[in-house]
């Protein structure tokens, strides 16, 4: 039942089958076969990355990555206790605490297939074919194509081409 728990660094990774070897640097650099990662989504970590590795305790050629370990070189930008953090390998991350109920995506680009929400909130810019809405509140407004709106409020200086 020895060396059942292993850490080695990521060697080759098969994205297809979504498996990778692993050198143990403590057994002179041994190459593992390609494990399966033991986990529920899809993400593969990089070459040299450090891996936690259990191997099934009656095989030395048979196991599954755990994934990569926080340690010094890689420490969490988030914590505290209920929070969900992930951070992906170019930046963007995504944050959720519970106490506050409130889920933060940070990405430079993000593509929603449908929204349904009580509040919605942009800084930057929206685009979309369609937007339906009990209620709009909005400081600057530019439309290419058709915009049609129904029971229009407005206050303040109105400028452009209007039907009679």
């Amino acid at each position: 039942m020895k060396d059942i728990i292993r850490i080695g660094k990521i060697s080759t990774i098969n994205y297809a089958k979504g498996t990778a070897s692993v050198i143990f640097t403590d057994r002179s650099n041994e190459a593992s076969p390609n494990f399966p990662f033991f986990s529920m989504f899809y993400e593969m970590p990089k070459v040299d990355d450090t891996a936690v590795v259990i191997m099934l305790p009656n095989s030395a050629t048979k196991g599954f990555i755990v994934g990569v370990p926080f340690s010094a070189k890689k420490i969490p930008a988030e914590s505290g206790r209920g929070i969900f953090y992930k951070e992906f390998y170019d930046g963007t991350s995504i944050l959720y605490n519970p106490e506050t109920k409130n889920m933060e995506i940070s990405t430079p680009k993000i593509t929603l297939k449908s929204v349904a929400a009580d509040i919605l909130t942009v800084k930057g810019e929206i685009k979309a074919k369609t937007i339906k809405a009990e209620k709009i509140t909005v400081d600057d407004i530019e439309v290419s194509g058709t915009a049609k709106i129904n029971n229009l409020d407005v206050s303040g200086t109105v400028t452009g081409h209007f039907q009679d």
